[in-house]
């Protein structure tokens, strides 16, 4: 899986089972240091409509909800900053494969946790549908995956 934010001008490539590696773009593959997620800002990132899950969060986190957060004046961390540190977590109603379900494999391989919205593990790949996966938690760690997962709950029992 490769990743490339050419706003900060590095690229990411991670393997099943063998780790996340980050290098600047110009680097060859062999020059890209391991990528470890750790001590991310307390930022959180929710997808489309999961806006309601912000007050849920908004008591420890910076929370973007790219609904109403984007902007084409202000530059606010996307998924992607799960990589680069400027995101602790992000909640997804679904991933396509080919980007937002692919950030979050290499966040896994970089130390991350990644579940569905119930806190389950993910189902094999061929029980998806249409090349995405359904409801995303994805955690730089243990504490932030378990106020994402209570966030969910509370959203859940409160409508």
């Amino acid at each position: 899986m490769l990743a490339i934010t050419p706003a900060q001008y590095i690229y990411c490539y991670a393997l099943r089972g063998q780790g996340c590696w980050q290098g600047h773009l110009d680097d060859p593959l062999d020059a890209c240091q391991p990528l470890q997620i750790s001590q991310p800002d307390p930022t959180i990132f929710l997808g489309w409509v999961m806006g309601h899950l912000a007050p849920f969060l908004k008591d420890r986190y910076r929370v973007i909800d790219i609904a109403s957060s984007y902007s084409n004046q202000v530059q606010v961390p996307l998924i992607n900053g799960m990589l680069s540190g400027e995101v602790a977590g992000a909640v997804l109603k679904a991933g396509q494969w080919i980007d937002s379900a692919a950030l979050a494999f290499m966040a896994k391989e970089a130390g991350g946790l990644v579940t569905t919205l119930e806190g389950e593990a993910l189902p094999p790949l061929y029980t998806c549908q249409e090349y995405r996966r359904s409801g995303l938690i994805i955690a730089a760690s243990p504490s932030v995956h378990q106020d994402l997962l209570a966030a969910v709950q509370a959203a859940s029992q409160s409508i």
